[in-house]
């Protein structure tokens, strides 16, 4: 087996991720651990891994003790980025192989450096303002409303406010320091968030491959809040467009800045093809899209990230023999209400029709949901395949009314925002 005597450690037991990363490296013959401070019935990985700690991802110096006395080989994580940078740390201090270095991390992580970097390379990106006093109204009043203001250094949509006014702004700056680890702010122009495009790259070892690209459909949950993601849908009807636009760009400026492995993905705005930057992830989108992008490349990502993380290096990537499906492949969000999982039905329904190619869960029986108004209350994504368009509606629709998540009073706690 092609990991058979090797030891991975996984960060995280309970984001995004960990499950079906601990599933495919011990397919593989690995032996993997998972460690957080969390107890096995909050930590899903745990459940399923050969060996669990009870250490905090945090605890740096215990698990490198850890990782030293026992001999590690690899260490990997899920999306969820606090993770991603203790991953990042503690291979750098153990000489252990990661797919990036710290400065690579912080260059695409924050915002306001993954903007610059693409201006470098002549990429488009929204408008920002820089304000200096953001209780001078003098200053507010030359922003030209509605702008964005987000933490710099943030993730998930939190510390994220539409601002329409002078006051509506000074709420949302102060809501963005709280978020922000650093106490940076970024004010950006608003763009029209319901027509966005999600862009996936693979790098190895230093060869960037354009993987897929789909049309985002977003809804605002609250009235200043972040959009939330409603679906995305592969391929984008832009795809053409932006490979003739921007693609080389994109690949000069990940390959110039010296970025040689991983999986990427990028959102950016779109207007009838004319495409404006907006943020990017250098790990696998939080609906795992790498379950699209091997379906419709061959590329296995989540294969190659593993594989990097216990040996350094990736074998020979061919998918020249690959072709590309015919079809049209939806991520589909089902969103949760405030309350206490306490009762999951239709889900074993769901999983006989073949159309259905994953369930990636997030939430599970016994977790607590509040009105946190962002990704955080996606209950699944649900990925899916069907010969059009027009075919994937009928089958999200189809979706909504099989799954049922009942609270403790025996509420329905499921809203999905693609068809409101």
């Amino acid at each position: 087996m092609k990991f058979a005597n090797k030891k991975l450690l996984i960060l995280g037991g309970k984001p995004i991720g960990s499950c079906e990363i601990v599933e495919y490296a011990k397919s593989e013959g690995a032996y993997v651990i998972v460690t957080d401070y969390l107890s096995k019935n909050m930590s899903a990985a745990k459940r399923i891994a050969d060996e669990c700690w009870d250490i905090s991802t945090g605890d740096i110096e215990e698990l490198k003790k850890m990782i030293i006395s026992q001999k590690i080989d690899g260490i990997y994580t899920g999306v969820h980025e606090f993770n991603i940078t203790k991953m990042i740390e503690l291979c750098e201090q153990l000489n252990i192989h990661c797919y990036c270095t710290s400065e690579q991390w912080d260059r695409v992580d924050n915002k306001r450096k993954f903007k610059d970097m693409c201006i470098k390379y002549g990429i488009p990106v929204s408008k920002e303002y820089k304000i200096f006093d953001y209780c001078n109204n003098k200053e507010l009043e030359e922003i030209k409303y509605p702008v964005i203001v987000k933490p710099v250094d943030g993730s998930g949509s939190r510390g994220f406010s539409i601002c329409n006014n002078c006051e509506t702004f000074k709420e949302g700056y102060q809501k963005a320091m709280k978020f922000s680890p650093t106490s940076s702010v970024l004010i950006e122009q608003c763009m029209d968030y319901r027509n966005s495009v999600i862009i996936n790259y693979t790098i190895v070892d230093g060869k960037i491959i354009y993987s897929s690209m789909g049309d985002k459909k977003s809804k605002k949950v609250t009235e200043n809040g972040a959009p939330t993601m409603s679906a995305v849908i592969y391929p984008s009807i832009y795809e053409q467009d932006y490979l003739k636009e921007l693609d080389e760009n994109v690949k000069k400026m990940f390959i110039e800045e010296g970025y040689r492995n991983g999986v990427i993905w990028i959102e950016a705005f779109c207007d009838n093809g004319n495409f404006t930057f907006n943020e990017m992830g250098y790990r696998f989108g939080g609906s795992l899209t790498y379950h699209v992008v091997k379906h419709r490349t061959g590329i296995d990502q989540l294969a190659l990230q593993v594989e990097y993380s216990l040996n350094g290096k990736n074998d020979k990537l061919d998918i020249s023999s690959f072709n590309p499906p015919d079809d049209v492949y939806m991520i589909l969000p089902v969103h949760l209400k405030a309350g206490k999982i306490t009762r999951i039905e239709g889900i074993e329904k769901l999983k006989l029709n073949p159309n259905l190619k994953q369930i990636v869960f997030v939430h599970y029986i016994g977790d607590v949901i509040e009105d946190w108004g962002s990704a955080q209350q996606v209950f699944a994504y649900i990925h899916f395949v069907e010969k059009n368009r027009k075919l994937a509606n009928e089958f999200a629709k189809y979706i909504v009314d099989t799954i049922k998540v009942y609270d403790e009073n025996g509420n329905q706690m499921l809203y999905n925002l693609y068809f409101e």
